[in-house]
């Protein structure tokens, strides 16, 4: 890949995640991020040619999720977010607020085809 100072390929994985920063004046104001195949190791990631492109390892966390297909437009994804926001405060969790919208499928697959899903980490005390 060009995309590397390494050149290496790297396989292309499901989901591709989407978050808007927490910070909405940017006009840049979301957060692409891709998930490495399995057996990837951090400290054997090949150096990123674009000093945009930042490398991060995320801590665990516990999240909840609601499933959907169809295109993950921004109209049908706030409802989304909306319904799994209502479903958690029915039963009193708290939630980010930060919403994800992860897309497993490429944009050339036919909308009602596409499988989707809404993330949003929640606050819960350690077990």
């Amino acid at each position: 890949s060009k995309g590397n100072k390494s050149s290496e390929k790297i396989a292309m994985t499901a989901p591709v995640i989407t978050a808007q920063k927490a910070d909405r004046s940017e006009s840049a104001g979301w957060y692409v991020s891709f998930v490495l195949p399995s057996g990837s190791t951090f400290d054997r990631l090949p150096d990123p040619n674009d000093s945009q492109v930042k490398l991060r390892e995320l801590d665990t966390e516990i999240c909840v999720a609601k499933s959907f297909r169809g295109r993950a437009t921004d109209e049908l994804s706030r409802k989304m977010t909306e319904e799994l926001r209502t479903s958690a405060s029915k039963v009193n969790l708290a939630l980010s607020d930060e919403t994800r919208i992860c897309r497993f499928d490429p944009p050339f697959k036919p909308g009602f085809l596409q499988y989707n899903e809404i993330v949003i980490p929640a606050y819960v005390d350690a077990v």
